[in-house]
């Protein structure tokens, strides 16, 4: 328990760094693989109350076939806590915190856990090597 709880703290820290402390309510990024292929990250903000942020992170991948090019997570975010877990995988039910095995939908025992270590693993990578696709443009200076 004490590994997934260290693992969400600093999946929130990456996502805090990445999105500049939750403000704003959708961001855009994008990366090159070694391959020249495009992928894009979208993070929208589905929910927002006093002490949790739920976001939708959604990964596309340009040259591989569709169902299998776009990848979703829904992430919710406690600042209280100061944790981040993944709460579903493209869009699916609510994940437990441990399966039985074997089970019906053919989950992994710790299959939460290896959720939320997928998504440290792409935020460290989208902190790394990630663009925004925002283009930032000064706004008129409207003092006289």
């Amino acid at each position: 328990m004490a590994k997934q709880a260290a693992l969400c703290e600093a999946n929130f820290v990456r996502l805090q760094r990445l999105l500049q402390g939750f403000d704003g309510n959708h961001f855009e990024f994008s990366w090159q693989d070694r391959h020249n292929n495009l992928i894009d990250v979208d993070i929208d903000v589905i929910e927002r109350f006093k002490y949790t942020t739920t976001l939708q992170l959604t990964k596309r991948l340009h040259k591989v076939p569709s169902p299998m090019n776009t990848v979703e997570l829904t992430v919710r975010c406690y600042s209280d806590a100061r944790m981040a877990e993944v709460v579903t995988l493209s869009q699916g039910k609510q994940l437990a915190g441990i399966y039985r095995y074997p089970n019906d939908q053919m989950y992994q025992i710790d299959e939460k856990e290896q959720a939320n270590h997928y998504l440290g693993e792409w935020l460290s990578h989208l902190l790394a090597n990630g663009t925004s696709r925002h283009i930032w443009t000064p706004q008129p200076d409207h003092e006289q």
